[in-house]
């Protein structure tokens, strides 16, 4: 059996991450703009590059690995990917090449762009960490250098007194929330007596490991080094608590509006299209790989319905009340950037109440179908949401304000740029033949599939009364008259950047709709669902520890 290490996957956390320490040195060799949005985009090309790589073998061999120092698994920190990560990633790090682009315009603007670039890369390195990681513990601190650089980035503009309020706040409950993480992943290793994820899933999943069992020890019915059971409701309980809060999901999401708002626009674009996405994934991971509806250990009942069921139906509640509350507020917003933060929580609120598609109770079929479209929102929404924090950012500075009026007739003065903010919101909203569309779409399926018809309607409904904020971005832009003369400024980078992503949304849109990309997000969606998918997520691992420590086959 062919055993796929790839040295690749471990490249690029470290690669954001020193690039991130170093980024301070710059300044005592040269000092100047160009080389910290040049460093920056060097940096984002080489991990945008590793990322296809990593995306091209998960494709060719379903699971990859990498152990970190050589140490075999569960004993070392493991990175392993699947589809569901592999995109995630693939998304992070294309998002971020976006960013660097447009930073070549934004560093002529922004006062000290060296902290600025510091603070970006290693946000970076918490979130593809995040994103890789096989091990619960190593994704807690890639978490908390996340959350870090996060709160630093949002009161970047220190002078600011709501930056820093906004910072202060998400800070609050960021380090309240990590700690709870924390805290459930000390019951689990107290429970399973490992924080790997391929070994605390073959124990939930009853799978017999040659080498990982025989490093953590073997687990009798419920009982490892404690009763699993009790120890995995614990931990769920707590560590979604952070997860939802990283999301941005209703009552953890009080903060995001704010944090949002007032961080730069490039922090802005990376919070909105990837940062809430390693939320999401946490959960993804959870209840796909961890805990699946093939464990018997989550599915015991509570009220007539098994652990996990609930749950999931508990998060797609709270992201239908999340969908909605984004929808309605963000119609009676006057400042641009907050207009789109509540926009974000309410696509990642449709998301979450698409979990409910993914319960024991759903055929295969419709949880194959609800993962494709989860997945696949995830890459519209980054894209779409954020091109316009990018476009509209600029727009903002030039007008040195962030309310919509002050944006007036814009339209008229940067038609390419306003052309491009136009296709993100209509993809945004959802309508053919863009990617937004498609990916609304099938989440629309997999809820009638489910039965979940009120869903299905909310989900229309929440897009429909969408369209009252963005309607009033466009009319703003395109129909009124400028209250003062306009001097035009070089956009140039800002109108090639976002008319790339504009064109972007469309491509996959088609590609989607020809069957493309759909086909292959399907069939990957069910390599990850799929009790044989994990099964190979699980035996990949293993097959690596008996490699490291040479257990012949």
């Amino acid at each position: 059996m062919e055993v796929p290490i790839l040295h690749e996957v471990g490249l690029i956390p470290i690669i954001y991450a020193f690039g991130g320490v170093l980024t301070p040195l710059i300044r005592l060799f040269a000092d100047k703009r160009k080389v910290y949005s040049i460093y920056s985009l060097v940096i984002a090309l080489v991990t945008t590059w590793l990322s296809f790589r990593v995306f091209e073998y998960v494709i060719k061999y379903k699971v990859i690995v990498y152990p970190f120092g050589g140490w075999p698994p569960p004993l070392g920190i493991v990175y392993t990917v699947d589809f569901l990560n592999a995109v995630y990633g693939l998304i992070a790090t294309t998002l971020f090449l976006i960013v660097s682009v447009y930073n070549l315009w934004y560093f002529n603007v922004v006062a000290d762009p060296s902290w600025l670039t510091a603070l970006l890369l290693l946000n970076m390195a918490g979130v593809t960490g995040c994103i890789y990681t096989g091990d619960i513990f190593n994704f807690f601190v890639m978490l908390e250098v996340l959350a870090i650089s996060s709160y630093a980035l949002v009161a970047y503009f220190k002078k600011r007194r709501w930056a820093l309020e906004a910072s202060l706040s998400y800070a609050f409950i960021g380090a309240l929330a990590t700690s709870f993480f924390f805290f459930g992943a000390v019951f689990l290793y107290a429970g399973y007596g490992t924080l790997n994820i391929a070994d605390i899933a073959a124990k939930t999943h009853g799978v017999d490991t040659s080498t990982l069992s025989l490093l953590s020890g073997r687990c009798i019915d419920t009982q490892c080094f404690a009763n699993i059971v009790s120890a995995s409701a614990t931990a769920i309980a707590l560590m979604l608590w952070a997860l939802t809060f990283e999301a941005g999901i209703f009552p953890n999401n009080y903060w995001l509006p704010s944090a949002y708002t007032e961080a730069p626009s490039p922090a802005s674009a990376v919070f909105a299209g990837i940062v809430d996405k390693v939320g999401t994934y946490g959960v993804l991971r959870m209840f796909i790989t961890m805990f699946s509806p093939y464990a018997s250990i989550a599915m015991f009942s509570i009220l007539g319905t098994p652990f996990r069921d609930l749950v999931l139906y508990i998060l797609s509640i709270l992201g239908f009340v999340t969908a909605f509350l984004g929808a309605i507020i963000m119609a009676v917003q006057n400042d641009v950037k907050r207009l789109l933060s509540y926009s974000t929580m309410m696509h990642i609120g449709i998301i979450f109440m698409s979990m409910a598609c993914l319960t024991s109770a759903t055929d295969l079929d419709v949880r194959v179908t609800a993962l494709t479209g989860i997945l696949f929102h995830s890459l519209t929404h980054a894209l779409g949401e954020s091109m316009l924090f990018l476009g509209l950012g600029a727009l903002a500075t030039i007008a040195n304000s962030r309310r919509i009026d002050s944006m007036r007739g814009y339209g008229r003065v940067y038609p390419v740029l306003s052309t491009s903010i136009t296709i993100g919101i209509l993809s945004l909203i959802g309508v053919a033949p863009l990617g937004g569309f498609f990916s609304k779409y099938t989440l629309f399926l997999a809820m009638i599939g489910t039965g979940m018809w009120v869903y299905a309607i909310s989900l229309i409904v929440v897009s429909g009364i969408s369209i009252i904020g963005y309607i009033k971005v466009l009319y703003t832009l395109y129909m009124l008259k400028p209250m003062k003369e306009v001097k035009k400024i070089n956009l140039a980078i800002v109108d090639i950047i976002c008319a790339l992503v504009a064109i972007t949304l469309i491509v996959v849109g088609i590609a989607y709709a020809q069957g493309y990309l759909f086909d292959m997000f399907k069939i990957g969606s069910k390599d990850v669902v799929l009790i044989e998918g994990i099964q190979k997520y699980i035996n990949t691992v293993d097959q690596v520890s008996k490699l490291i420590i040479g257990i012949k086959p």
